[in-house]
């Protein structure tokens, strides 16, 4: 009866205009803020846009960008000072060809818009693909969260995690629409970053395959051999300049004018995370080869027990970054997909609302915790504990409906 009293009915539309208002609110304020945390990540100066910038003005000119010799010097012409060498796969080239043709200043410009826009579209994707939380204030408000904890940094050091997000999102679009072609051609693309992407790919086409499903996976393998044909034909042996040593010191140091070692490049891994406590040598290795264990043995675990390519994905680049030796804290916004997604799992056992508070909470405050980058680690733990808390949970009830049966 009380469902029609006028009063009541005033009442909820009330709330709903002022909910309506809110919501309206946070989104504006995520516009806001998200606009003014990527001006302020260009003024601060750009980094790693020179290094794709210069690599395109030498492919451009017939060069090979992953000489160091030749890349270096152009490097210097464009932005004035010395960066490292370019490890990107070919087809990342050719995306940036176009912009290589521009000024550098208004290339710098046009790479922190799109970059600005891909986080955002990849954020109205997630909406399409993980049901956490209902669209709305706090749908907004957690956007907001996730563009101060990953995008600000990625758009400060100029880097591609973005760029990796969005097709991932892309990937998982197409997948769940069952638009098998697209899927494969994202994952193909994808895969412009190995360290990355190479691992969860592998264990994508993996489920995909033991799915019967052949489609993207003959789509990806051919696109990628058409790619790298191409290359070979453009570029004839530019993959021997991988081979040279600055190549692999460039990974764990900067290098000067005449390629040498400068200052030890930290990075957001296991060994990088342990060296920060101190933790070096034999224990350090005894620590590696223990996680990679149970990192592989999950891996094998996901790719024949997930349910959903959403869930295998998550699960896969939480693992890659769990794993890898070699990473940086501006990779990892496509670890949205694994927060968000462990929230929505988490979020229809209300016994999990505390593991819930707690994660996101500890998220934001992994961000304050030392003064290097390798402590930035610390998120992929907590994303691992929570991860664990939430499966362990999930296997515990299912075992009580099989004790207690309906």
């Amino acid at each position: 009866m009380s469902s029609s009293n006028p009063e009541h009915h005033r009442l909820k539309r009330r709330f709903l205009g002022l909910s309506s208002k809110f919501d309206f609110a946070m989104f504006c304020m995520l516009a806001a803020f998200g606009l003014a945390l990527a001006f302020l990540a260009y003024s601060l100066g750009g980094v790693d846009f020179g290094v794709y910038y210069a690599a395109g003005r030498v492919t451009i000119m017939g060069g090979n960008p992953y000489d160091y010799q030749q890349l270096a010097s152009q490097i210097v012409t464009d932005t004035g000072e010395l960066n490292n060498p370019y490890y990107y796969a070919p087809w990342f080239t050719w995306a940036v060809l176009p912009l290589s043709l521009l000024p550098y200043s208004a290339a710098r410009m046009a790479w922190s818009i799109i970059n600005v826009l891909l986080w955002f579209v990849s954020l109205h994707n997630l909406t399409k693909i993980v049901d956490w939380p209902r669209v709305g204030w706090r749908r907004w408000g957690m956007y907001l969260l996730m563009t101060v904890v990953f995008a600000w940094s990625t758009w400060g050091f100029e880097q591609v995690g973005i760029l990796v997000f969005f097709m991932v999102g892309m990937f998982l679009l197409a997948a769940g629409q069952d638009r098998w072609f697209a899927a494969g051609v994202w994952l193909a693309l994808s895969l412009f970053k190995p360290n990355i992407t190479a691992i969860p790919v592998v264990c994508m086409v993996i489920w995909l395959i033991l799915h019967k499903t052949w489609k993207p996976v003959i789509t990806m393998v051919v696109l990628l051999v058409m790619m790298i044909l191409i290359s070979l034909l453009l570029s004839p042996q530019w993959y021997l300049a991988l081979l040279q040593a600055d190549k692999i010191t460039g990974l764990s140091y900067t290098l000067n004018n005449a390629g040498g070692t400068e200052v030890a490049r930290y990075n957001t891994t296991l060994v990088d995370w342990l060296l920060m406590y101190g933790v070096t040598g034999p224990p350090a290795a005894g620590v590696y080869a223990f996680v990679i264990v149970l990192g592989v043995t999950a891996l094998v675990y996901s790719v024949l027990r997930s349910k959903s390519m959403t869930q295998l994905a998550a699960q896969a680049f939480l693992a890659n970054f769990a794993l890898i030796p070699y990473a940086l804290f501006y990779d990892y916004p496509v670890l949205t997909l694994t927060l968000f997604y462990l929230n929505e799992q988490a979020s229809r056992k209300s016994i999990l609302l505390w593991a819930q508070i707690s994660a996101n909470i500890m998220i934001v405050l992994g961000l304050f915790v030392g003064d290097k980058i390798s402590f930035r680690y610390w998120i992929v733990i907590i994303l691992v504990v929570f991860g664990m808390i939430t499966h362990f949970q999930e296997l515990r009830m299912t075992a009580r409906q099989q004790m207690n049966p309906p």
